[in-house]
């Protein structure tokens, strides 16, 4: 459940960035992306379930459709994950955008260890979404009918900001807050999140990453019995056009 958190985030800049260079004829874009972190944290909470694989596909379109997939070997609550997505991006100016999305995140081994009361079924669950973009900052909203099958909703809102420090080294921080009763009963109560992370471009297409998060649920509240440390986790991440 990691694909809207940061890489759609990425294929919506990246069709903002080539507004600008739209002829009249229909544009398209394929990217692909293959990372390696120490953990998979979904809004705030850490999976600890070990390093994480993940990779993805991205189209994009001048028209302002988006879609693609995205899977990582571990996921939060056990097994591995795949997410597939499309919305469509309408930009206000070269630095103001509005995303709306639909994403569907499959467990493929939910059933064997459900994590939490009542989830006592398939935890493929669906989210719809918006992004704001207005320069170095970024606004979104997710909203679930059925959160990982406890059968009732999931909120989640969140915004960050991103500082550039050199041409190659950029921070960002962010906070998120969580509630409905889909989710309270997955994590234990509605809760707060928030985020630092710095990013070093090594090259082109080639990212490094260093992460704290952290949130106020106590660990009483996560599942399985995680421990409610503050988090700090690495990543290197590789960016390709096809």
């Amino acid at each position: 459940m990691k694909r809207s958190a940061m890489n759609m985030a990425g294929v919506v800049l990246a069709a903002i960035g080539g507004l600008g260079a739209s002829s009249g004829s229909a544009l398209a874009a394929v990217k692909g992306d293959v990372g390696v972190f120490s953990e998979y944290v979904f809004r705030g909470v850490a999976a600890e379930g070990g390093a994480a694989v993940q990779g993805g596909i991205d189209y994009s379109h001048d028209s302002g459709f988006l879609g693609g997939i995205w899977a990582s070997n571990t996921a939060l609550f056990g097994g591995s994950e795949l997410d597939v997505y499309a919305g469509y991006l309408h930009h206000f100016s070269d630095t103001v955008a509005l995303d709306v999305f639909a994403l569907y995140y499959l467990l493929p081994e939910d059933q064997e260890n459900p994590p939490f009361p009542p989830a006592t079924k398939d935890l493929d669950t669906a989210e719809f979404g918006t992004t704001q973009f207005a320069g170095p900052v970024k606004a979104q909203f997710y909203y679930s009918p059925d959160f990982v099958a406890t059968g009732k909703p999931s909120f989640y809102y969140s915004a960050a900001y991103s500082h550039a420090i050199t041409p190659t080294v950029s921070i960002t921080a962010q906070a998120g807050y969580t509630h409905g009763g889909g989710a309270e009963l997955a994590f234990g109560d509605r809760y707060i999140d928030y985020s630092l992370a710095i990013t070093k471009t090594i090259r082109e297409g080639l990212v490094f990453s260093l992460t704290a998060v952290d949130t106020n649920l106590s660990g009483a509240d996560l599942p399985s019995g995680r421990d409610d440390d503050p988090k700090v986790y690495v990543g290197l991440k590789y960016t390709f056009d096809f």
